[in-house]
């Protein structure tokens, strides 16, 4: 998909032009200019729509094309003049690109509200292409013509502000988030027969080195050697080899360390999961994994100067005859044992090894993400976070809000890691008489980290929403891709 900048009022070859409105009906900067030659009242058009009150909400206008040559309109939403920032201007766009299909050019006039254009401007095009994802349907027949996608994007500024750097660079910043974002969701949305390890670890390598990120795949001789021993319980149920792909860019003497839970389907293992409702969408368990990964291609595709080093232990987990047994122990790179308790709380002894091996080979901090658990009770809008060094903690924090893909900070108290300690290992990985919860996965997995600043990002209810939310669709949504991005774009800048 083209995006380009044009400091022209309106697009004559668009197709269709996406206009904001504001809560008090009334159109926002641009709006009326981008339809001046289409034939429309567009003040007219919004008020004989009484369902459309301009809310960030409300779903879109459309409004038909009055001749052959004439656009088709979208107006969308964006709540309170005052209020408008560019989490609005992200949700405004991503609602105009679902409804958009078999057109080729759009219009847009959502760049030219708010305070700060670039961000404006990069909302825009993030919302927009968020809006235009398409599922992947292996083996199925094509889209009809009529769900194409568009093919262009051109964004409406004012003369001097196309010419600005910083808005230039917002646009370009914004296509490579979305296009990385959409191709996470891609990878998380595949069916578990299509995206095993295996398959999963080749995307990954493809798309780093076409980004120019180091790729090693290591073997599985390596993946014992570098003991660990957590992936390999967790995948000795599954007739799939586990993988682990390592990932690095920029400077080495002393890196960001990430690492991402890559579980491409988790049946529970022998503590089988019961509910039908959820045992189904399980081939999103390794949305963390493609998460990290596509920050560190996204970062790289930016030329950003900073120094990250990515761990992804993928795997399986499943029940069979050689699985890991309720009471078995593995041991981590660090020399660390885990009870596993629970089979079925997997993620964390695999996150284990990678937070030790990120540990050992000197890396200036570690972050660490995974769909864990949904017990924070943080609902489809926040991740959880929880961390031994509140300077790294309050920089992802604050990334996730540039981003608009906000956390909150869970407490962690010292003394619960008493509930984590096992009589014949030095952890168990969940406990039996007290119920699982984000606190205690992270309380988990800090011992892991010791002194070296962590952080733990548990996106159970964010990565993969089982409804709408805010105009995303049901299904995956990239995160937290977008803040580990913001967070590297700082860091690069400082």
């Amino acid at each position: 998909m083209r995006v380009t900048l044009s400091g022209r009022p309106s697009d004559s070859a668009a197709d269709v032009v996406v206009v904001p409105f504001f809560a008090d009906r009334k159109p926002g900067a641009g709006a009326i200019e981008a339809v001046a030659d289409s034939g429309v009242d567009l003040v007219a058009a919004v008020r004989g729509t009484p369902s459309f009150r301009g809310a960030i909400d409300d779903a879109p206008v459309v409004i038909p094309p009055t001749s052959a040559k004439a656009p088709t309109i979208i107006v969308v939403g964006l709540g309170a003049r005052t209020a408008v920032d560019p989490d609005a201007i992200r949700t405004a766009a991503l609602r105009a690109g679902t409804i958009v299909r078999g057109r080729r050019r759009v219009a847009m006039a959502l760049g030219q509200v708010g305070t700060d254009r670039a961000e404006s401007v990069r909302a825009a095009v993030e919302g927009f292409m968020f809006g235009c994802f398409e599922r992947p349907r292996p083996e199925s027949k094509p889209r009809a013509a009529y769900e194409s996608l568009p093919t262009s994007i051109t964004v409406l500024v004012s003369a001097d502000e196309a010419k600005a750097g910083p808005v230039r660079e917002a646009v370009v910043r914004g296509q490579i988030t979305a296009e990385h974002t959409n191709w996470v969701r891609t990878l998380t949305d595949m069916p578990p027969g299509h995206m095993t390890p295996t398959m999963l670890a080749d995307e990954i390598k493809r798309d780093a080195q076409d980004a120019g990120v180091t790729v090693n795949v290591w073997s599985q001789k390596q993946i014992r050697e570098r003991g660990f021993g957590g992936l390999l319980a967790v995948a000795k149920g599954s007739i799939e080899p586990p993988q682990v792909v390592e990932l690095s860019y920029g400077d080495q003497t002393a890196p960001l360390g990430i690492t991402g839970k890559g579980i491409t389907f988790d049946s529970g293992g022998i503590n089988l999961k019961k509910p039908m409702t959820e045992v189904h969408w399980m081939k999103s368990d390794m949305a963390s994994a493609a998460a990290a990964a596509a920050a560190i291609s996204a970062a790289a595709r930016l030329g950003l100067d900073v120094g990250v080093r990515v761990i992804l232990p993928l795997t399986e987990n499943m029940p069979g005859g050689n699985a890991t047994r309720p009471g078995d122990i593995a041991v981590h790179p660090n020399g660390m044992t885990t009870e596993v308790a629970d089979t079925d709380c997997e993620g964390r002894v695999i996150l284990a090894d990678g937070i030790a091996y990120l540990v050992s080979v000197g890396a200036s901090g570690v972050i660490d993400i995974g769909t864990l658990t949904d017990a924070a009770g943080y609902g489809p809008d926040l991740w959880a976070g929880a961390s031994n060094d509140d300077s790294l903690m309050s920089e992802v924090l604050s990334a996730g809000y540039s981003a608009g893909d906000r956390g909150w900070q869970m407490p962690l108290v010292p003394g619960y890691v008493e509930m984590m300690r096992s009589p014949v290992a030095d952890l168990v990985n969940g406990t039996i008489s007290i119920i699982d919860s984000s606190v205690l996965a992270a309380t988990y997995l800090r011992e892991f980290a010791g002194t070296t600043p962590w952080v733990h990002m548990d996106t159970g209810s964010k990565a993969y929403i089982t409804a709408p939310w805010a105009g995303w669709p049901a299904g995956a949504t990239g995160s937290p891709l977008r803040t580990l991005l913001r967070l590297l774009e700082s860091r690069a800048v400082s």
